[in-house]
């Protein structure tokens, strides 16, 4: 028996699906099934009954159910105590790799002069994720939909403008079928902007021809810009270099907007954290978001 699969077992009681449960982890359905197919092996007992409305807990589920909540709040009460006692203090901040530099240089300089020194990791929104879940990151900025509730606080921070970028000749885009057929340029497949792509994909009926992972913006504008693909990304992180040699076509609907939040957790002893939210929350209100280019 370990953590892992403590969780999965709780997961899957508290949404009485092995599929939600995957969703609120951020696992496959077969990673859950097996952690719970472990569970019921070592144990040497079913924990779970599975009916047409659902999965509930056996009475054997019920017991380990009582205490793997104790369980995990004895580990979360652990992982604080030693947090606490950290003789420095620094801030662990996760930030998506879409964000503009003008937010990134005023975070990194908001938090110097509020009075700590700062470590900060770039990267996609499920990297950061995990690295939050391991408490490697003490916040996180990145797309929303992706988190749950076991994540600690969240507080939306603002919505940006999803447009589709191109090559300088290509023809104007009117109708998402114009899209249909296109090899489409993502910079990780672990990106928050894929969801948008697989639900226009879905939603559309349009079929990509291919979708190549670039590794990071600046190639993924590069490869826009010489043609070799379009690609679905936001207003603000289109530089005005960039800019010049792209062409940005708006989108409209459902799929024009999109939301990034900040994830925090609700005890950072060392931390003010009601103050340094605050603080960051009003960099977010930058006019310049508004704006192509930077």
């Amino acid at each position: 028996m370990n953590i892992n699969e403590i969780k999965a077992f709780i997961a899957v009681v508290e949404t009485r699906s092995i599929t939600q449960a995957a969703i609120r982890l951020n696992r496959v359905q077969s990673s859950i099934s097996h952690r719970i197919k472990n569970l019921e092996n070592s144990l040497g007992v079913s924990l779970l009954d599975r009916q047409i409305d659902g999965i509930i807990p056996t009475a054997q589920g019920k017991v380990l159910y009582d205490y793997a909540i104790q369980i995990l709040n004895l580990v979360q009460d652990c992982q604080n105590k030693i947090i606490s006692q950290r003789d420095y203090e620094s801030i662990r901040l996760g930030l998506i790799e879409c964000l503009p530099p003008y937010i990134v240089n005023s975070l990194i300089d908001l938090i110097y002069t509020y009075g700590h020194r700062i470590d900060i990791s770039v990267g996609n929104t499920i990297n950061l994720l995990e690295a939050y879940n391991k408490n490697e990151l003490d916040m996180v900025i990145v797309g929303s939909g992706f988190s749950h509730t076991d994540h600690g606080c969240r507080v939306p921070l603002f919505s940006d403008d999803l447009v589709v970028v191109t090559e300088k000749s290509a023809q104007p885009i009117d109708e998402f079928c114009d899209l249909d057929k296109r090899i489409f340029l993502i910079s990780s497949r672990k990106a928050a902007s894929l969801r948008n792509f697989n639900i226009l994909f879905e939603e559309t009926g349009i079929a990509p021809r291919q979708i190549v992972e670039c590794g990071s913006y600046p190639i993924l504008f590069s490869n826009i810009a010489s043609g070799k693909g379009v690609s679905l990304v936001l207003r603000c992180s289109i530089s005005r270099a960039t800019h010049d040699q792209i062409k940005i076509h708006n989108l409209h609907g459902r799929f024009s907007k999109f939301q990034i939040e900040l994830l925090y957790r609700k005890n950072l002893p060392y931390l003010d954290v009601p103050k340094l939210r605050k603080l960051i929350v009003s960099i977010f209100q930058d006019k310049r978001l508004t704006h192509i280019g930077y």
